[in-house]
């Protein structure tokens, strides 16, 4: 009888420790630092989010556009800055920014899959070519719908946007300057 006493009291104990345990970790979790978020006052409506820039340092409207395998991607607008609050991934003292948007032609008639990470490159006026940092552009195309979106650029200083241009694929380019 007395070891059923003793082997109650150790599984009682053993309760409470795992109770105490859990208990303080949802006090901590609660008591953690939260990531604030980048856009809280700066527009009244909470679907359109105002992006924050630091150290703006150019911008220019492009409109121009190129055609991949019947998929058309416009260069609405190039921007450069230190920094823009809706990008987590910071690399580089500057970042270029080409807003796009993009549309299935007519020939289209199912969704069409690009992997637009791989398939754009900024063209600097060296002749260097950059991967994108960050694209928010969806991988899927689908017909007689146009989406928008840009791809994100480290560069490690300023540099002018005019002489840019945006490589798509191996053999097309949209130049954003004359």
């Amino acid at each position: 009888m007395s070891k059923v006493r003793s082997l109650l009291k150790i599984s009682a104990v053993r309760v409470i420790l795992a109770i105490v345990f859990i208990a303080i970790a949802v006090v901590v979790s609660f008591s953690l630092p939260k990531e604030q978020d980048p856009n809280i006052g700066l527009t009244n409506d909470p679907v359109i989010p105002t992006v924050g820039i630091t150290r703006p340092a150019g911008s220019m409207i492009v409109n121009r556009s190129v055609v991949y395998r019947d998929i058309t991607i416009i260069v609405t607008k190039v921007e450069e800055a230190g920094a823009f609050s809706d990008d987590r991934k910071r690399a580089g003292l500057y970042t270029v920014r080409v807003s796009v948007r993009v549309q299935a032609g007519d020939t289209i008639q199912a969704p069409v899959g690009i992997e637009f990470a791989t398939l754009v490159r900024l063209v600097l006026p060296n002749g260097q070519v950059i991967s994108p940092k960050l694209v928010t552009v969806l991988p899927i195309v689908f017909p007689k719908q146009a989406k928008d979106g840009f791809f994100d650029f480290a560069v490690s200083s300023q540099i002018p946007l005019s002489p840019l241009a945006l490589r798509v694929g191996s053999d097309a380019s949209v130049a954003f300057g004359q």
